[in-house]
């Protein structure tokens, strides 16, 4: 029997022999790619069937031949037919079911669908690809800012089902976390999030939970776990980081979080050498998208341990390979432009934002902005401040469309005003808070031995220091204690 035919029968009612050699037939076809073959059997089928059962199998079957052909609506309301049609479906009938909702534009379809598995099989969930599960998380959360819940009904079922698959990093998972957790606190279920915040590991995570007041009745063991200079929590997450990749010393994602947590923890050498991988063209065009972003964090490392020429010529060489399939290459093509400019090379800044605009024309309003922030602030760095006012046009036109690259071009064109407007603003913003106290922390806008970022810097100590900053920064939150507070 085919394998497509004995993953969609080995669960199956006995039904007359007839009928399930017809469906192994096709089921054949399916496999040998003869999916206009088997849609002749399975359409006969169905236009003879009357029972929901057997319509369910029929159905099933349609939709991944459908999907072999890449019609996606189709495919979509078959296997809607057939999980509607089947009692008990089966994980490979919901997985389709998920992702045909995803890629036919239905986000929420699909969340529904995540919910389900979530309730009847959350192991399945494992099961399901990260970068589209990911996706439907982030629709959900874009849905929520015009009211509703779903985010927070998703990230709650993902939470509770202990989701944790393979390609995903304890950063990934903590994230989720800390998103769930604030979520609980605006809802005045405080409680409720204290045994999340109890599996968060990243000491990131944990040092936005300690700063932001909504969590003020956690901070004395948010504090307590995070230890002395955040040593306790350093060592807890290198350890858990190490065992995942212990367990999988091949996995690029495992080795991924393990430099990750590495590099929180202050042993950069460690990191660098963890990440240094992939140094090959062809194994940097062998990288799935998630796997790019090791290269990208050792490029960070280089650049803040002052190897300038070796950060950016390894960015150089990622982005070289092919886009085809790997749209994370679009972060990393930006990231190479903001490095080189926050590095001190505008001039090679200017170039690569002039390059990206080109190589990555359906690049998202969010990520222009970016590019525009480098232009702004390289043009800044090479006195051309006519000049840089123009390229922050976009930005200035659209100031919440990035709040980061709003601020760091704010600071490059010296608007200190509208920049302490657009701090106070992501102070007062909920879900942009956490995010904003968090960049103004001491150990964070202190001068650093390199000079990555120096006018950045200044300028967020300037702001800091303003009277209306500090009033709407102490309002919602504080500065980690210097006895817990990491080093950098």
């Amino acid at each position: 029997m085919a394998p497509l035919a004995a993953l969609l029968l080995a669960a199956a009612p006995v039904e007359p022999p007839s009928i399930q050699k017809q469906l192994a037939a096709a089921a054949a076809l399916v496999d040998a790619n003869k999916s206009d073959e088997a849609l002749v059997i399975l359409d006969a089928m169905r236009a003879a069937s009357e029972l929901p059962v057997e319509r369910g199998q029929i159905e099933g079957l349609r939709s991944f031949a459908l999907a072999r052909q890449n019609k996606v609506r189709e495919a979509r309301q078959a296997i809607e037919a057939s999980v509607a049609n089947t009692p008990a479906p089966t994980m490979l009938l919901l997985r389709q079911l998920f992702l045909l909702r995803a890629f036919d534009g239905d986000p929420k379809g699909a969340g529904d669908t995540l919910l389900l598995i979530a309730a009847t099989d959350s192991k399945g969930l494992s099961l399901l690809p990260t970068e589209v599960v990911t996706e439907v998380l982030r629709a959900a959360q874009d849905a929520s800012k015009a009211g509703g819940d779903r985010g927070f009904e998703l990230d709650y079922a993902l939470v509770a089902a202990n989701w944790s698959p393979p390609d995903t990093t304890i950063a990934d998972l903590d994230w989720l976390r800390l998103r769930l957790a604030t979520a609980l606190a605006a809802r005045d279920r405080l409680e409720d999030a204290r045994p999340i915040v109890a599996s968060i590991l990243s000491p990131v995570v944990l040092v936005r939970l300690g700063i932001d007041r909504r969590f003020q009745k956690l901070w004395p063991e948010i504090e307590a776990r995070l230890g002395p200079g955040a040593d306790t929590a350093d060592a807890a997450y290198v350890a858990a980081a190490k065992a995942r990749f212990d367990a999988a010393p091949n996995s690029l994602i495992a080795r991924l979080g393990y430099a990750e947590a590495l590099n929180i923890a202050s042993r950069e050498p460690e990191a660098m050498a963890v990440a240094d991988v992939a140094t090959t063209p062809e194994a940097l065009a062998a990288l799935t998208d998630r796997e790019i972003w090791l290269v990208n964090l050792h490029a960070e490392l280089l650049g803040d341990a002052g190897q300038v020429d070796k950060a950016l010529a390894r960015l150089a060489a990622l982005n070289a390979t092919p886009i085809a399939g790997r749209p994370g290459l679009t972060g990393t093509i930006i990231s190479e432009t903001l490095l080189a400019q926050s590095l001190g090379r505008p001039k090679l800044a200017l170039e690569l934002a002039d390059a990206a605009t080109s190589k990555i024309p359906a690049a998202s309003d969010f990520g222009r902005l970016y590019l525009a922030q480098a232009r702004t602030c390289a043009l800044a760095d090479l006195d051309r401040k006519a000049d840089a006012v123009t390229a922050a046009a976009d930005i200035l036109a659209k100031p919440d469309g990035n709040g980061e690259a709003t601020l760091a071009a704010l600071i490059c064109l010296g608007r200190m005003d509208d920049a302490a407007a657009a701090i106070i603003k992501r102070l007062e913003d909920p879900a942009d808070r956490t995010a904003m106290l968090f960049n103004l922390q001491p150990f964070l806008i202190t001068d650093r031995p390199n000079p990555r970022d120096t006018r950045y810097r200044a300028g967020m100590r300037a702001l800091k220091a303003r009277g209306d900053v500090k009033a709407a920064y102490q309002k919602v939150g504080r500065d980690l204690p210097a006895a817990v507070a990491p080093p950098r």
